[in-house]
């Protein structure tokens, strides 16, 4: 009898702790907190020009570090990149930072259109500040709203499995092409098995050799944000809602933050058995100088406009960069260009340069919003 007494005291305290716990680390809130209003509040700003960049900040970018500043006045606005929120050695010449912030001038453009301004955008203004991205000048007209423009809070990287059943229409295919209209900049794509299968070997190399480099290791780590109040304080990072686990998400967020080293391994493994083999396609966004800041700006307002029109046609997409990211660093290291040069033979054209990969699909679970810092942090 003192057993069960014993017992019964001890389940409850247990049951007791799990929901504390629970409740602590945000379980019965996905999608709820200061960290999440951005994407509720984002066209309720006290200005236009507030406005626009709020719709810039939902923008896609890399480990969701969000590495932007914006100064505005009634008729400008300019974007800086933030050096302080680099990604580290994953991005070591910053490629991905200003496809990032290209992503959010994509952003711009639109919400400018939609508030009634026809918006002069300059991108690289100023030549002796290379953190000075983007020059935006809007004028009074009429106001223009889109189906991209009124895609932007639903626009979410899946990272879940995708529908392996349902197949990507050749004017599907067709379609996001022609929404590359930059000339520095040019789609590949990966389609049949053969292809698929390329990509996919050189996807896992680049992945399993990310995490066995530690210091690319760490600095990709750096951004997890498991600890619910941590991430309401940031804002920002990768966060379990966002891994699109399905109905694991919430025991995941009960059990203690995974050391690093198996958080990589969960990684490769769900590269290996889920991302790679689950997309109906992939693609690489290439330019000619890799380099060129303005091009990988280009590049960046390709991929949001990419992303906003499947998002308006039911796609699931996500950015799969380990490979780029791979390959700058191998330069950086001064090492054989083992990931480099398998790279360049998937491109088979060494007129163009990549500078991002992704995959793409039918979605099979919800995705939820991640973090985002709100105009507050944003605006200097």
């Amino acid at each position: 009898m003192d057993f069960l007494k014993l017992g019964g005291a001890t389940l409850i305290a247990a049951a007791g702790g799990a929901v504390w716990r629970a409740v602590d680390q945000g379980v019965f809130r996905v999608g709820q907190g200061p960290a999440y209003e951005p994407w509720k509040n984002w066209q309720n700003a006290a200005t236009a020009t507030e406005r626009i960049v709020a719709a810039g900040i939902l923008a896609s970018n890399p480990h969701n570090s969000q590495p932007w500043i914006f100064r505005i006045t009634e008729s400008t606005i300019d974007l800086f990149a933030d050096h302080t929120r680099q990604i580290g050695v994953v991005d070591p010449f910053l490629r991905e930072m200003y496809i990032g912030l290209g992503c959010a001038v994509e952003n711009m453009m639109l919400a400018a259109a939609a508030e009634g301004f026809t918006a002069t955008l300059g991108l690289m203004p100023d030549s002796a500040d290379e953190t000075h991205a983007a020059h935006f000048d809007l004028v009074s007209a009429s106001p223009l709203l889109s189906d991209l423009y009124s895609a932007i809070p639903n626009r979410h990287t899946d990272r879940g499995a995708y529908d392996a059943a349902r197949l990507l229409a050749s004017e599907t295919f067709e379609e996001i092409e022609a929404r590359v209209t930059e000339a520095d900049v040019r789609l590949f794509w990966y389609k049949d098995e053969a292809a698929r299968s390329q990509f996919g070997k050189v996807a896992l190399e680049a992945t399993q050799a990310l995490i066995a480099d530690d210091q690319q290791s760490m600095d990709s780590h750096r951004w997890w944000r498991q600890d619910w109040s941590q991430l309401q304080e940031s804002a920002d990072g990768i966060t379990l809602d966002t891994q699109s686990l399905g109905p694991l998400t919430p025991i995941a967020k009960l059990l203690p933050d995974l050391p690093r080293q198996q958080n990589d391994a969960a990684f490769v493994k769900n590269i290996r058995e889920t991302m790679l083999p689950t997309a109906a396609a992939f693609g690489i966004l290439a330019v000619n100088e890799r380099g060129d800041n303005t091009q990988r700006l280009n590049c960046g307002r390709a991929w949001e406009r990419i992303h906003l029109w499947g998002t308006t046609q039911g796609l699931a997409m996500q950015p799969l960069n380990q490979m780029c990211e791979r390959a700058d660093r191998e330069i950086q290291l001064g090492s054989g260009p083992v990931i480099g040069n398998a790279v360049r033979a998937l491109l088979n054209d060494d007129s163009w340069q990549a500078v991002m990969t992704f995959r793409l699909g039918y979605p099979t679970q919800k995705t939820h919003l991640s973090p985002r810092r709100g105009l507050e942090k944003v605006i200097a």
